[in-house]
């Protein structure tokens, strides 16, 4: 084929009928409607983004209306008659196509206005296509306004604009308005697909996709880019090439970054960065191809895998499989990040330290506070201060009113009879608010602290000694093996404190920073109840600050992994009068909130927190 015969894909397959638009079948439906109910309008105007076909479906449509080779029903144009043959080979005297960019002025107007006075010649129609219709001058619109209003019979006009919001209103009230769309992704690369087939070329799925994607939804774009990449890589299209040859930021890249962003290493994403300037790829391009990354990521986190229908096979699965390294906020705060580089970019003064700046706080996200949980740490510790400082202001019979508790429903176990202790009068206590577990699915057992205690309290005192256990029963907690054996007797009130004292301890070395533990230090066993294990605490907050669902998952395995406890539940009880009261320093309780809490500790330090002394109403 000589090179005068040798036309851009976007010419060679350009639509000729209604039927090979691209992704525009709501318009092609209309206009053929219109054509079969003989309602067609005297002016028209097509909008949407370049290359979607707003041209190409002016020009099926002025065939279409003179086409004289219809068969019966029929209204695509036959591409054989002569009207449609005097079209595509440009000597039609009755369509003409008019650049509204260089024939701007009124007087061009006023020479269009003398012209369509003249009947067509050898068509049904006299049609106007003026593109990019937005150009004219506000005279040229103007005396443009009165023939379009009453055109002569056989007039027919076709605006394309990208731009209608610079037509004017007037112009706009006169017309039939067609949006078209974005061509989704997956349509252009069956376009490609088709013409791939035809002109003998080999691509791989990755490539199609990837000459789709620099097509933005424009599919004359994405069919120069296809020209393009042919003239670069010959017949065979291939990914890795195509990345190569178009200076296209490989995929593998931003999946490296995000992995290095999971991975927390600083050293690699910095080298990266060096890689991806010194290789020549425009920083902008980097920042525009990370963000939509991150993007397609959340996309998979939230909608799943079948929301990316853009992407090919490969890359989805890639997809799944990296965003499960991310939760929803950190993904979220990546594309701030991102969002906010780019907003900064064009007045940067060292653009390359801006997108390094970036990753690496991209890296250390991990590390830094999150506020909102930091403020309700501060609060809480604001409620337990004032309740404190309550407690020691009002009278121990204030303090511990008399109420008689409700009736309960007759718990699944029975309580045993306990033999009056006689010692002095004990002061009133409080009602219950003890937490009996309910029991988890598969028998297992699951504290929960936030219901009351279905059995009344008492203070179990054997009426007589009960025996010693056996030293072999008093197993250390096991963290991989629960060994289910028949429950020993009940051991003497030293003996069960010290298997207390056991899971205390296992929780105190591995979940020391677990908000609560802390305060289980502070707790004395009263007895056993029938496989529950009856806890004293000093007060109700403490009871309150216990009901974390984590805490309880913790207490419960640990309690799992002792011999005596594995089949036991817990249940805490306020009881203020067996802990001596002492003066609680609040600084010393915040120095200890701030041990506990590094995202509290980096607050303090950028803010350094005062505590302020108020006395509570």
């Amino acid at each position: 084929m000589s090179q005068s015969q040798y036309l851009v894909t976007a010419r060679k397959y350009r639509p000729r009928r209604f039927s090979e638009l691209v992704a525009q079948s709501h318009v092609a439906q209309a206009l053929m409607n219109a054509l079969r109910l003989e309602r067609v309008a005297h002016a028209y105007l097509f909008t949407g983004p370049r290359g979607v076909g707003k041209t190409t479906a002016a020009r099926i449509l002025a065939k279409a209306i003179n086409c004289t080779g219809h068969a019966d029903g029929e209204v695509e144009p036959c591409l054989k008659c002569p009207s449609c043959d005097d079209f595509e080979t440009q000597r039609s005297l009755s369509i003409f196509e008019i650049d509204a960019a260089s024939n701007n002025k009124v007087e061009d107007i006023r020479e269009l206005r003398e012209n369509i006075l003249i009947p067509p010649q050898g068509g049904h129609r006299k049609i106007y296509i003026i593109d990019e219709v937005h150009m004219l001058s506000n005279a040229a619109f103007n005396a443009l306004l009165k023939t379009l209003e009453e055109p002569p019979p056989h007039v027919l006009f076709i605006f394309a604009t990208t731009e209608p919001h610079k037509v004017l209103p007037t112009i706009l009230s006169r017309c039939q308005r067609f949006d078209f769309r974005r061509i989704p992704t997956n349509e252009i690369v069956r376009h490609l697909h088709v013409i791939c087939q035809q002109e003998e070329i080999t691509a791989d799925d990755d490539a199609l996709h990837l000459i789709a994607h620099k097509g933005d939804g424009a599919l004359r774009d994405a069919l120069s880019v296809f020209d393009q990449a042919v003239a670069l890589c010959g017949s065979d299209l291939k990914y890795s090439t195509l990345t190569d040859a178009l200076r296209v930021v490989d995929m593998d890249l931003y999946f490296e970054t995000t992995t290095c962003i999971a991975d927390r290493a600083t050293g690699s994403i910095l080298s990266l960065a060096d890689r991806v300037i010194s290789d020549g790829y425009d920083i902008k391009e980097f920042l525009d191809g990370l963000a939509e990354h991150a993007r397609n990521l959340l996309v998979a986190r939230t909608l799943g895998v079948k929301a990316l229908v853009d992407l090919s096979k490969n890359l989805r699965e890639r997809y799944t499989a990296a965003a499960s390294e991310f939760s929803e906020t950190i993904l979220l705060r990546l594309l701030m990040i991102i969002d906010d580089t780019q907003t900064k970019l064009p007045t940067s003064n060292s653009p390359r330290l801006a997108v390094e700046l970036a990753l690496v706080k991209m890296t250390r996200m991990a590390d830094s506070a999150d506020l909102a949980e930091s403020i309700e740490q501060i609060r809480q510790l604001g409620k337990t201060m004032n309740s404190t400082t309550s407690a020691r202001t009002r009278t121990p019979a204030s303090s511990s009113p008399a109420v008689n508790p409700q009736p309960s429903p007759t718990p699944a176990f029975s309580t045993p009879t306990v033999a009056p202790q006689p010692a002095p009068a004990q002061p009133k206590q409080q009602p219950v608010m003890a937490n009996p577990a309910d029991v988890a699915d598969g028998g297992k057992p699951a504290i929960d602290l936030s219901k009351p205690s279905p059995v009344p309290i008492s203070h179990p005192v054997h009426s007589s000694p009960p025996a010693q256990p056996n030293p072999s029963e008093q197993n250390p907690i096991h963290h991989q093996t629960v060994q289910y054996q028949s429950t020993p007797p009940p051991p003497d009130p030293n003996t069960l404190a010290e298997y207390w004292n056991q899971v205390l301890m296992h929780l105190d070395q591995q979940h020391s920073n677990i908000h609560g533990v802390g305060l289980l230090r502070n707790s004395q066993v009263l007895g056993m109840n029938h496989h529950i294990l009856e806890v004293a605490v000093p007060s109700e907050i403490v009871i309150t600050a216990l009901n974390n669902p984590r805490l309880t998952q913790l207490i419960e395995q640990a309690m799992m992994g002792h011999a005596y406890f594995h089949s036991s539940q817990v249940r805490f009880i306020s009881r203020p009068e067996l802990f001596p009261e002492k003066i609680i320093d609040p600084q010393e309780e915040f120095d200890k909130l701030k041990a506990s809490s590094p995202a509290l500790q980096q607050l303090d330090e950028s803010f350094h927190f005062r505590l302020v002394h108020s006395t509570p109403s």
